[in-house]
């Protein structure tokens, strides 16, 4: 069987509480944040995707939206279908993408820092 390496005796630190949503580290006083559980990784990721995902997507509704003024007041029931679409893409897209960022960052956060170049 393999055995547990020295460092990771004391995995997560005793007393861990999952951190608030908006950020890792606030206030940003704070020496050190990490996130060491696969559920604390995947929600982080997958809310900040969705929001992300959400505000660019509602900014190309209002873009198509605004492409129409001064079209006949007919189109207009439709187009109000836009933003539900746009919404509901940019839903499935963050969920698959969150998932799957957050899912790959919490296996293996040895491997992603090096990937890119920030150890």
């Amino acid at each position: 069987m393999a055995t547990t390496p020295s460092d990771c005796q004391n995995y997560p630190p005793e007393g861990y509480q999952s951190l608030p949503f908006p950020s890792l580290c606030w206030p940003p006083q704070n020496n050190y944040c990490a996130l060491y559980t696969i559920w604390d990784s995947w929600r982080y990721t997958l809310l900040w995707t969705l929001i992300l995902y959400a505000l660019f997507h509602f900014g190309a509704a209002g873009i198509a939206l605004s492409m129409q003024i001064g079209k006949p007041r007919l189109i207009w029931k439709y187009l109000l279908a836009v933003p539900l679409v746009y919404a509901l893409v940019a839903g499935a897209e963050a969920l698959f993408t969150g998932s799957i960022v957050g899912l790959v960052y919490a296996v293996s956060p040895n491997i992603v820092p090096t990937v890119l170049g920030l150890s």
